[in-house]
């Protein structure tokens, strides 16, 4: 190819670039022939990661504070119903040291009590002396009180001089003749040989607190026989 020819096809393609250039630059959907540069910003997207990162935690710092009421509220719920019933079990086991104190007080009570009335009973109980007539005859030379136990009857019939008639059958009826006698001095009881009014009438004299209560066995028979004044 001659220098000609190379000149003259190169005038062709410039001719036809140029043509194209102005066409397209004219054409208002003309060819990008250089790019434009694309920015890419990541802002708003670590904007909306930050979000979503602190939405995160805030829904576990609820849960966590949810966990940690319901912890909260199942422990005081424990705890109170733990309170509760120690309580019932104080106040049972106070209760029953309470009824066993006062009944061990009760039982001491009684037992302090009937302790009290035997000492009592000791102090103010006399027990009756048994004697035989040559005894009763010296306290009767004393000149001390012989009670006749005896029914109305018998002694109206006999008995020892200047005894006091107080029938122990009817010991109801004569308690404020039995009263009127003066409980310190000495008393000499008796009745029949075959009976034992006497012994009955000196022990009920001495549970009244008479001190001083003999009894003569040998009784009205004894005494008559011996011969010793009678009325």
């Amino acid at each position: 190819m001659t220098k000609k020819t190379l000149l003259h096809v190169s005038g062709i393609l410039v001719l036809a670039l140029l043509t194209g250039i102005f066409f397209n630059i004219s054409n208002p959907n003309r060819i990008q022939f250089i790019a434009n540069e694309k920015i890419v910003d990541f802002s708003a997207s670590d904007s909306l990661l930050n979000a979503l990162r602190i939405q995160d935690s805030i829904l576990k710092a609820a849960d966590s504070l949810k966990n940690s009421s319901n912890k909260r509220d199942d422990s005081l719920r424990l705890a109170m119903e733990k309170h509760v019933q120690d309580s019932i079990l104080a106040a049972n086991k106070s209760d029953s040291l309470k009824r066993v104190q006062d009944s061990l007080k009760a039982v001491n009570q009684k037992k302090e009590d009937s302790i009290k009335n035997a000492q009592n009973q000791n102090q103010e109980f006399a027990k009756p002396v048994d004697i035989k007539i040559d005894f009763a005859k010296a306290l009767f030379d004393k000149k001390y009180r012989f009670i006749d136990a005896r029914d109305i009857s018998d002694y109206n019939a006999g008995h020892v001089q200047g005894a006091l008639n107080i029938p122990f059958h009817e010991i109801e009826k004569y308690k404020e003749r039995l009263n009127d006698l003066p409980k310190d001095q000495v008393y000499v009881t008796y009745c029949s040989t075959a009976c034992d009014v006497s012994i009955d009438m000196a022990y009920y004299m001495a549970k009244l607190g008479f001190k001083k209560v003999y009894i003569f066995h040998g009784g009205w028979d004894e005494w008559k026989s011996a011969g010793y004044p009678a009325n």
